[in-house]
């Protein structure tokens, strides 16, 4: 089987054999109307051809609601702004799907004014939040709100309904006996377990009738102790079979519980998704759609090529390169941009209420802004080849300029540290991408060549773009004569001793500490402030604790390093010293601070000269990335 191979849903016939997962985009209003925005997020998508879109969750009901900024299908009131929605998706050339959901107990209750619904009153651990248990009535009014919903969908345009029963939400609440503890005819032995997904079934294809095609998306193994597994996965699936699905999703974890699973973080063991969809494709004769870190060309094509499952649907994958199908299509596989599962773009930026972004893909969010020859071509010159300069020159070649970019050490400055602390190898997969990209470009790379004044010069610039990045700060400590920074550890250019202390207690230190406890290293991190890790993603902080934990890594917060005396550490805790112990070796990972020496020699000779991402104000890869695009729009 091909992955560009047609693939029939009762009627509907999708081009090829890749979907777009649904991925909430907080876009919306906040009454849950459609954006602008949406329409040419989704239509880019379209453009780079997924043979179908399934849109982000839309609410079934106001209790549901997850997210502040999520799309609502719950009255007519959405339905103009999702028509325009689907019209979108259609005129990129690709089919819409629409995904219907309701969170239960993981609903957000400020936004209904009411406490999150479930069949029993369990916590969502995640959200901190405990549901009110649902009587028969609003039991049976959710049902007819998916029906309903159901009906909207298809009158807004949508080729296509999935309906969530999986990832904790509100069916697979009432499906697993961790969550539905009822004792009237919808909790119990699990064919009153099951009452309420079969109802919601029956309804919905009341409301829409039998031809339309239904895609249900349920969880392989939610990841929690007493939840739902693969062997209940299995039956769900011919359950499903049996009550007219058209299609099975397969994902994994629960909202609630697994946060890492849901989100298919990074650290987890890789595949597992695509062999529980092996197993259920072996038992049912529905197509099995995977989703879940699928995001390589080869795992793609060999999936589907092997038929272990019938098509695949990605999320991230195409958040990071829209045009991942065309290129597979075109047999340009290593042209594609691939995700590195940070979450920092798409999850952070979503929660924080600034929608949807992507470190490596800075056009995520400014869609209809599309990149624009630039009328008149100018010398663009580039210091600096990590991210934000790498971004940068590409951006403003595309544009039609003349870039020269100057590096004396190897593409991806900082970048190339992302991927070397433990849990983290996925992020060599967009470094790569990026500077397979800029090799690929008509970009004049000046590689191992220091980006002196006079070089500089000589190639008579229009704009400089100052991407020379950051050096880590070191501290005077009394007594401390000799100290390693993060980048002598992670890299290996120098081997601390047994004993370590590592000073400052954010991202880089914990992952330095990580590194050297897997490798039998006695750690020991102090931090001056309250918490650890305030710059990393909660579940990426989470899961990183967890192994500092497991390996025995001691972490002292609120306390400052204050002296050494030979190899004899001195702390300071609430003004009080004390002494620490003996160390072998000193990690200092207090920061760093930008490297900008070639910004007054250049701006005193009146050259044009824009600094951008840790030689402005030392950040994350998505600064440097968005500095570099903004910086190259402009010229």
């Amino acid at each position: 089987m091909d992955v560009f191979q047609q693939m029939k849903l009762n009627s509907t016939v999708l081009s090829n054999r890749i979907l777009m997962a649904p991925v909430k985009t907080g876009f919306a209003t906040a009454e849950g109307e459609v954006t602008y925005n949406h329409e040419e997020y989704y239509r880019r998508r379209a453009e780079g051809g997924a043979a179908g879109i399934i849109v982000e969750p839309l609410y079934i009901d106001i209790r549901g609601k997850e997210h502040p900024k999520q799309i609502g299908i719950s009255s007519y009131q959405h339905v103009e702004g999702l028509s325009r929605l689907a019209n979108a998706i259609h005129e990129g050339g690709s089919m819409a799907i629409a995904h219907l959901n309701h969170g239960g107990r993981a609903a957000n209750p400020k936004l209904s004014g009411n406490p999150p619904e479930a069949p029993s009153v369990v916590e969502c651990k995640s959200k901190g939040t405990t549901p009110v248990e649902m009587t028969v009535e609003r039991i049976e009014k959710v049902v007819l709100g998916f029906a309903g919903s159901a009906r909207r969908a298809l009158e807004a345009g949508f080729d296509i309904i999935e309906i969530q029963f999986g990832l904790g939400y509100l069916i697979a609440q009432f499906l697993s006996p961790r969550t539905n503890l009822r004792k009237d005819a919808y909790g119990g032995a699990w064919q009153n377990r099951y009452r309420f997904a079969r109802e919601v079934l029956a309804a919905v294809r009341e409301e829409i009738g039998p031809e339309p095609a239904l895609i249900a998306r349920i969880s392989a193994a939610e990841q929690v102790e007493g939840g739902l597994g693969i062997e209940d996965a299995i039956e769900l699936a011919k359950f499903l079979e049996d009550n007219g699905i058209s299609a099975v999703h397969v994902v994994s974890g629960s909202i609630c519980d697994s946060p890492p699973w849901y989100f298919q973080h990074m650290r987890l063991p890789a595949g597992k998704n695509l062999e529980w969809a092996n197993l259920i494709k072996k038992e049912v004769n529905l197509p099995v759609i995977v989703a879940g870190r699928m995001g390589d060309p080869g795992e793609i094509r060999n999936a589907i090529g092997d038929e272990i499952v019938d098509a695949v649907a990605l999320g991230r994958p195409l958040i990071a390169d829209p045009d991942l199908p065309l290129k597979m299509k075109e047999n340009r596989d290593e042209d594609v941009i691939q995700c590195g599962a940070c979450l920092q773009g798409c999850l952070v930026s979503v929660k924080s209420g600034a929608g949807i972004k992507c470190i490596i893909n800075p056009e995520v969010g400014n869609e209809s802004g599309k990149l624009k020859k630039t009328g008149i071509s100018k010398t663009v010159v580039v210091v600096g080849g990590g991210p934000g300069g790498i971004q940068a020159a590409w951006t403003a070649s595309q544009r039609g300029h003349k870039v020269v970019l100057f590096d004396k050490g190897e593409l991806g400055g900082a970048f190339n540290l992302s991927y070397l602390p433990p849990g983290k190898g996925m992020m060599k997969r967009p470094l790569s991408s990026l500077v397979h990209r800029i090799k690929q470009s008509s970009v004049d790379l000046r590689l191992s060549t220091e980006a002196s004044i006079d070089n500089v010069l000589a190639e008579h610039p229009d704009t400089v773009i100052i991407a020379t990045g950051a050096r880590p700060i070191k501290l005077k400590i009394p007594g401390l004569n000799d100290s390693l920074s993060g980048v002598d550890v992670l890299t290996g250019r120098k081997i601390p001793g047994n004993q370590v202390l590592i000073i400052g207690g954010g991202m880089v230190g914990l992952e330095c500490a990580e590194f050297l406890a897997n490798r039998g290293h006695a750690v020991t991190v102090t931090e001056i402030f309250g918490d650890v890790a305030r710059d990393m993603e909660q579940i990426t902080k989470k899961l990183t604790m967890a192994g500092l934990n497991r390996l025995g890594v001691k972490i002292l917060t609120r306390t400052e390093v204050s002296r050494f005396e030979g190899k004899t550490a001195f702390i300071k805790k609430e003004h009080v010293e004390n002494r620490l112990g003996e160390f072998d070796s000193v990690v200092v990972a207090v920061g760093t601070s930008p490297v900008d020496d070639y910004v007054s020699p250049l701006r005193e000779m009146g050259i044009n000269v824009v600094i951008i991402g840790d030689a402005k104000k030392p950040g994350q890869i998505s600064n440097a990335v968005t500095d570099g695009y903004e910086a190259a729009v402009a010229i």
